[in-house]
């Protein structure tokens, strides 16, 4: 019997049954501490981290002036949990879109880990469930919550700003052919 948990202890990076498997368990056990923010907040510590730290780091450079930072976990009257978050005293119609949606940046940081975890260390089950572990969590802190879209799309000026620069952007040689009468490209 003992064998037989063993070889199936070492199959596990290997078989996609065991890392769905894995995942619902994961999902399940932050779902189950979500009822205390104590538990929530240690299970989701590095993904709230880096949640916050992205929204902190895309504010400074973007001069949001970020005036606070906190993991500490606040009950909402909802009844769930605000696990951190960062607050900013010049949130304008530039900056505002890109701080609030820098949580998606995490994306990469979760393929970077991806690309170079094994490198790092030797893929062993323990290593293996500490992997997916890492990436569930930093893949659902990459999803920007209800205020960071508030946020992001309260203020018309930067939705115009972003919508209309990406469309010159995607149609520049339209937009340069239409402005050739009056503006010299060469």
């Amino acid at each position: 019997m003992l064998d037989l948990i063993l070889q199936h202890i070492q199959e596990l990076p290997y078989n996609r049954l065991y890392l769905i498997v894995l995942v619902l368990i994961i999902v399940r056990l932050m779902k189950i501490a979500s009822g205390s923010r104590f538990s929530i907040s240690f299970i989701n510590l590095f993904g709230t981290f880096c949640h916050e730290l992205s929204h902190y780091i895309i504010g400074s450079l973007l001069w949001a002036k970020p005036t606070g930072f906190t993991l500490w976990p606040k009950r909402q009257s909802g009844g769930g949990f605000v696990l951190g978050s960062v607050s900013f005293s010049n949130i304008r119609f530039f900056n505002a879109i890109p701080t609030a949606l820098a949580p998606l940046l995490l994306i990469f940081f979760a393929y970077y880990i991806e690309q170079n975890f094994f490198s790092l260390v030797d893929e062993t089950a323990l290593t293996f469930i500490l992997y997916i572990f890492i990436i569930v969590v930093i893949l659902e802190n990459a999803i920007p919550s209800a205020t960071d879209f508030k946020v992001a799309f309260d203020n018309m000026a930067g939705v115009v700003f972003y919508v209309g620069g990406a469309l010159i952007y995607l149609n520049f040689d339209q937009v340069k052919a239409w402005l050739a009468p009056w503006v010299n490209f060469s």
